[in-house]
């Protein structure tokens, strides 16, 4: 119930007890103003955009991952950003964290995968994978391709891949 009459409906001037008059001392009528509350509005998806936007920024080693969330993450905090800009959806902000943190994490993954391909390549990657076709299911000489490229690798960083085993007395 309103404090105010509806509208065309106002009555002559003057107190009949359906409608108080004013408060004494200036103070508001008890309850308070009534005020229209919007409802909250959902950030579910731009904190599923933050979250994975996090997750590709510390999975961007790992390459896949790094791609897979940094992908999710963008197209997910697109989405929410085109929402909270039509005022269907809150988390603006959190939404344009999670595209930058996924940008970032699917850049690094990209550039990160691009170094370690070069260097497979640049290392004999290419001779190894041949090696290890043309050995069609054959365990001793899959094992063979995995030494001569090991030792190719050995040679030319002067490092050990594998250990040698400690001496038991």
């Amino acid at each position: 119930m309103s404090q105010y009459p509806p509208p065309g409906n106002n009555p002559p001037p003057g107190n009949y007890g359906q409608y108080p008059g004013q408060p004494p001392g200036g103070y508001p009528p008890p309850g308070g103003p009534q005020y229209w509350q919007e409802s909250p509005k959902s950030k579910g998806l731009a904190i599923t955009a933050l979250i994975l936007g996090i997750l590709a920024l510390l999975s961007s080693w790992t390459v896949l991952g790094g791609i897979g969330f940094g992908l999710f993450a963008l197209i997910l905090g697109v989405i929410a950003m085109v929402k909270s800009r039509n005022g269907s959806s809150g988390g603006g902000g959190m939404a344009l964290t999670g595209v930058i943190l996924g940008l970032l994490g699917l850049i690094i993954a990209i550039v990160v995968g691009v170094i370690g391909w070069n260097f497979f390549k640049d290392n004999g990657g290419s001779d190894f994978l041949t090696c290890v076709r043309d050995a069609k299911n054959d365990q001793s000489k899959i094992d063979q391709c995995q030494q001569d490229w090991n030792q190719k690798i050995e040679d030319k960083y002067s490092v050990t891949l594998t250990p040698v085993p400690a001496p038991t007395n």
